[in-house]
């Protein structure tokens, strides 16, 4: 599982979307500029409304042109009614740079990797991970390696 990137992707939305929506379109031709993920890889947008308020992070689990299928409320956000117009924008959040810190990505000397699993992980079919071990998944938590994939620990 990956979280998708791109550079300056941002759009606007076509249509309004209600608190329920399970899809939103973004402004035409401009899909584009966002990543198309394939399960189990996704990206994450945030949603803000031209007044300012509200403000919500979602996750775009796949995308057909212009029209995003999300995941709402993610990282504490909520679900929220947005207006056509309203900014549509693929932003790094705080998660993600959580991550990054706590895995040393943000160190640039020393790279440090916990040594549980706290949260199923889905290595993304056709790569392969690594880490140094010892390694433990804690109870209740899968760790998946697709057939093909390899997980290293050293």
């Amino acid at each position: 599982m990956a979280i998708l990137f791109t550079n300056n992707a941002s759009s606007t939305l076509a249509s309004s979307i209600l608190s329920g929506a399970t899809s939103l379109t973004v402004a035409a031709g401009q899909g584009a500029l966002f990543p198309n993920p394939t399960a189990p890889d996704y990206f994450l947008l945030t949603l803000q409304a031209v007044a300012g308020t509200p403000i919500e992070i979602v996750q775009v689990t796949a995308r057909s042109a212009d029209t995003f299928t999300i995941v709402r409320a993610q990282e504490g956000t909520t679900a929220s009614a947005f207006t056509g117009g309203d900014k549509v924008e693929l932003r790094v959040t705080a998660a993600q740079m959580a991550g990054a810190s706590q895995s040393g990505l943000a160190s640039g000397t020393l790279t440090e990797n916990s040594k549980t699993v706290l949260a199923n992980y889905i290595i993304s079919t056709g790569k392969n991970a690594m880490t140094v071990g010892p390694l433990t998944v804690a109870g209740g938590v899968t760790l998946t390696i697709p057939s093909g994939s390899r997980l290293v620990v050293l």
